[in-house]
Formats: structure tokens, sequence, C-alpha cells
């Protein structure tokens, strides 16, 4: 016995009083009838203090549970345990329910149709050897139950199956496991788009000309044309004022030798009301013919493209209005 019974570590006082406090609790749950709560708490005392009074617990309560192999399972080693520390009445009352249990086992037959090297089984995730596993009955717990098969170079296969309550027997064959597909070859890279001819930069616009582009020449056109009617507009009213001073001025130095102060006053008002409304009419007519060039320029992509190279300056100075045309050739 010294050569085959495993080591196990010895539990601690603080070890011992979780487990009787857990096995406690377990007894008390089970005795309730609430079994999904009591057997974890008494799997969970056995781990930390391993006995066989806990194990015996724990078949009854997998037994009541349902679980008809973890009991069988337990009950059995619970008989050999007790066997071996001389308690036969344990071991009888053991190796009785696990004969019972034994009789009325559900059992899982896995066949593997084609074996692969390396090959391994799961079920519940629990690891099984492929050559002992194959073509033998495995008790397993009533419930669902998950098969899973791997093999280096080969796709994984799985199935989950529904094992009804025993005696029974369920046979799963598991299939060839397909080959994994090689990795596909990197794809060539494709070649990187021509990149766009680079755009020479504007040419500089000659000092104090407007630079022309399309819109921006049209709207300065009716902006220009607006200013010139504006300037005829003004013109015109003092041309009209001129009128009126010079009609009064004759009036009065008609027939007489000498003008009045207030007629000489009054012409000298009528010569500047004149030259603002020469001013203003000269102006606003050559503002308005900018306005229409520019318009005219900026009429479609030829004359757009073609006004780049030409541009209009109207200006007005004391002595009259003037429209300056410059360009590049």
């Amino acid at each position: 016995m010294s050569l085959t019974s495993p080591l196990w570590a010895q539990p601690t006082p603080a070890d011992k009083a979780l487990a009787e406090g857990l096995f406690q609790d377990g007894k008390r749950l089970m005795d309730e009838g609430k079994l999904q709560e009591a057997c974890p708490k008494l799997a969970e005392s056995q781990r930390v203090d391993p006995t066989v009074g806990t194990l015996l617990n724990l078949a009854v309560c997998h037994e009541k549970e349902g679980k008809t192999a973890s009991a069988w399972a337990e009950f059995k080693e619970a008989s050999a345990l007790a066997a071996s520390a001389g308690q036969q009445d344990r071991a009888q009352f053991a190796a009785r329910r696990g004969s019972e249990l034994e009789a009325r086992l559900t059992r899982l037959v896995l066949e593997v149709a084609q074996p692969a090297p390396g090959m391994s089984l799961t079920l519940n995730g629990k690891d099984l050897s492929a050559t002992a596993a194959t073509g033998s009955g495995i008790p397993v717990d009533p419930g669902t139950a998950t098969i899973e098969a791997r093999a280096p170079g080969k796709q994984p296969w799985s199935q989950q199956v529904t094992l009804d309550p025993g005696p029974s027997t369920m046979r799963v064959t598991i299939p060839p496991l397909a080959d994994v597909a090689p990795a596909a070859p990197a794809a060539a890279a494709s070649p990187a788009p021509p990149q766009p001819a680079p755009q020479a930069p504007p040419e500089a616009a000659a000092p104090g000309a407007p630079r022309a582009s399309g819109s921006p020449m049209r709207t300065l056109g009716f902006v220009a044309g607006g200013v010139g009617l504006a300037g005829i507009g003004v013109g015109a009213v003092f041309g009209v004022l001129t009128m009126q001073k010079a009609s009064d001025v004759e009036a009065g130095c008609s027939g007489n030798f000498r003008c009045s102060r207030a007629d000489v006053e009054a012409n000298e008002s009528a010569q500047t009301t004149a030259m603002v409304s020469n001013i203003a009419i000269g102006a606003g007519l050559a503002c308005v013919g900018a306005g229409v060039a520019m318009v005219l320029l900026s009429g479609s992509t030829e004359k757009a493209a073609a006004a780049e190279r030409v541009w209009v300056a109207p200006s007005v100075a004391a002595d009259g209005g003037r429209v300056t045309l410059g360009g590049r050739w």
C-alpha cells in the first residue's frame, strides 16, 4: 500500500475547519432537497480534506441528482478506501450501492472511422485516450455531452449528443478528419496607382492687377458695372444742378453791364458742379466699360484662361476717369 497509494498533502487545521463547515452545509442542503447547491459544497469539502465519510455523502448526492456515472465511480472509490482503513461496514455499503448503479449506467461508445497520427479526444472538455476510449463503453452522466476530436494538420471536429438515463448505450462514430487547407499564397502587391502630374504653379499677377478666374472675374465685372451706373447717376444730378445755376446766372446778367456778386458766385458754383458732373459721368462710363469687359472675359473656359493673362484696372483722377488695360504675352 505504501508503494501504490498516492501522496496526499496533509490538510492544515484551517483546511479541516473549512472542510467541516462545507460538509455540514452540504448535508443540510441535501436533506432540504437542494441538490444543485449541496453537491458542489460536498465536492469542495472532499477536495480540501478527503475522507471516506465525505466521499460517501458526495456519491449519495450525485446519485440523487441523476449523475449515475459520477456516483458509481465515487461509491467504488469509497469502498476501496474504507476497506483499506478497516471500515468494513462502509466498504460493504459502498460496494452494494456501486453494484446497484452499475446495472443502470448510461454508456457512450466512441468509434473512430480513420485514426489520425497524434489524434486526441475530449468528452465535455476532459481528455480521453483515443486508443483506450475507442470501442469501450464509457460510463457517462445522463444529459448533454460534447465530443471533440483533434489532430495535427487536421480540421477539428465536434458533436453534441443527448444521453438518456440508463441502462442505455449510445454509439458515436467520429468521421475522418479533413485536412487543413493550405495557406493561400500572399497576393502580389498591386502596383500603386499612377500619381497625377504635378500642376504648374499659377503665374503671379502683375502688380496692382486683379487676378481674374472665372466666377470672381464675373462678379467683379458686375460690381464695376454697378459702380459705373451709380457714377453716371451722380454725374447726371450734378449736370442738372449746373444747368439750373447757369440759367440763373444768364437771367441775372442779361441786359446789365456788370453781374452782381451773387451772379458771380453762382457762376463759380456752376463751374464746380459741371466739373463734378463731368468727372462722375466719365468715371461711371469707364466702370461700366470695364465691367462689361470683365463679364465678357469670364464667359467661357477659354476666355477664363485668357483672362489669366489680361487685366483691367479702372481709376478716377481729378481731371477725369480712365481704364488701364494690361497683360502678359
